[in-house]
Order: structure tokens, then C-alpha cells, then sequence
């Protein structure tokens, strides 16, 4: 298989594919690169020039080469010597970074760190990534409201009972052991009643503040995923 090595827009027999870029390619200047150009036919001060440094650029090398062809072809001249890529012309180092290209690159940092973190907190619920699962009623439905309202019922009907009981011992006591007409019988039932009636809202109105507050705390809550522990399985 033919492979050549191309440099501008010439072309070489050999085994690999040169392209001469905008950076600048340079070789390294070993004793067996040295040797063939010391024994070539170049004039001294050529000679000179080309060895005045540790490394020779790919240009020089290339027209030593079309010069004197001390090798049959060009890639074995190449492998006489180690390919240097000059980092003053690296294409993988910019220009250099000035304090204010520094300092914008810093806020864009900061900035999309915290666009991130906004991004976690207001995700949807059903968001896999969110950081913070918030704690809401919407699992809201007929079945949950129906339930609500039973319970509801039956502590009234409750409190009902609890009233009926008390007037009917207060009725039955006043009678039997205090004999007292009627008319102070009525109302003392009545006035019982409606005192344990108070009691008994009172009680059940304190209890359904505590079920509502205990609630909104629980809807306030943040819960926060932490990984506790991770297993690598190769």
C-alpha cells in the first residue's frame, strides 16, 4: 500500500502522511541527523545553521532532504530524528488569559452554579434529580375526603352521646338523690349539657388545630438525599 508524505502542496514517497499546519513542527537535532548533514554536500555556513540549534524545522528538513537525499526516501531521514511540537505554537494553548477574561470566566462559574442550584430546588415532583422532595397533600381524592368526613360524623355523633349520658345521670340523679322539682331538674340538665357540649367542641376544635398545624410543618419540611454508603461492583 502507497502512502506518501505531503508538505504544502508536494509530494513525497514514503510510508506516512505529513500536512504542514499553521503551527510550527520542528525536529529534534540527534547525532544521526547531525552526522548525515555534517557529511552532506551543503556549504559550511548552511551546515552551521541548520546545526546552531537543538532543533531543525520541518521546512529545512524537507529542503535538506530535496538538497542532498541522504536518505532513499524522506520518512527514513524523518526517523533519524524526534518530532518536537513547539509550545509557543502548540494549537492546544490559546493566547494568553487577561484578568478581566479570568474574572468573567469566574461569574459564568458562579453564575451557572447557581442557575444549578435553583434548577434542583424548583423541579417538579416527579423530577428524579430534584435535591429537595417537598412534602404536599396531592395524593388528595374522593376515597381520603370521604374518610375525612366519616370520622368527622362519628366524633360529633360522639360528642352527642357523651352529652346525652351526662344529662340523662344529672336527670336520674336529681331525682333520686336530691329530689328536686322539675323545673330546677330541666334546668340544671340544661345547664350541664351545655357545658359539657363546650367542653367537648373545645376539646375536638383543639384537636383538629393540632392535626392542622402538625400538617403544615410536615408540608414545610425539606428532605434532603444523602448518599450514605456506595458499593463499586467490578
Amino acid at each position: 500500500m502507497a502512502i506518501t508524505i505531503r508538505t504544502g502542496t508536494e509530494v513525497y514517497p514514503g510510508s506516512i502522511v505529513f500536512h504542514h499546519t499553521a503551527f510550527m513542527t520542528q525536529f529534534m537535532v540527534t547525532d544521526r541527523l547531525k552526522a548525515l548533514i555534517e557529511k552532506s554536500s551543503l556549504s559550511k555556513k548552511e551546515k552551521q545553521r541548520l546545526l546552531a540549534g537543538e532543533t531543525i524545522s520541518h521546512k529545512d528538513l524537507v529542503s535538506f532532504y530535496r538538497q542532498c537525499t541522504p536518505c532513499p526516501t524522506l520518512l527514513e531521514l524523518l526517523r533519524t530524528s524526534k518530532l518536537q511540537l513547539s509550545k509557543r505554537h502548540s494549537r492546544f494553548e490559546g493566547p494568553p488569559k487577561t484578568k478581566e477574561f479570568l474574572e468573567s470566566m469566574q461569574r459564568l462559574r458562579l453564575q451557572a452554579k447557581e442557575e444549578e442550584y435553583q434548577r434542583l430546588l424548583n423541579k417538579t415532583k416527579d423530577d428524579p434529580f430534584k435535591l429537595y422532595e417537598e412534602k404536599l397533600d396531592d395524593d388528595w381524592n374522593p376515597a381520603k375526603a370521604t374518610k375525612e368526613v366519616r370520622s368527622h360524623l362519628t366524633t360529633i355523633f360522639n360528642i352527642f352521646i357523651s352529652v346525652a349520658s351526662v344529662i340523662y345521670a344529672i336527670w336520674y340523679w336529681t331525682d333520686t338523690s336530691a329530689g328536686m322539682r322539675d323545673s330546677y331538674r330541666v334546668l340544671l340538665c340544661v345547664f350541664v349539657g351545655l357545658l359539657v357540649l363546650v367542653a367537648e367542641v373545645v376539646v375536638y376544635m383543639g384537636y383538629l388545630a393540632k392535626v392542622e398545624d402538625a400538617r403544615v410543618r410536615e408540608r414545610n419540611k425539606k428532605e434532603v438525599k444523602k448518599v450514605i454508603q456506595t458499593i463499586k461492583i467490578d
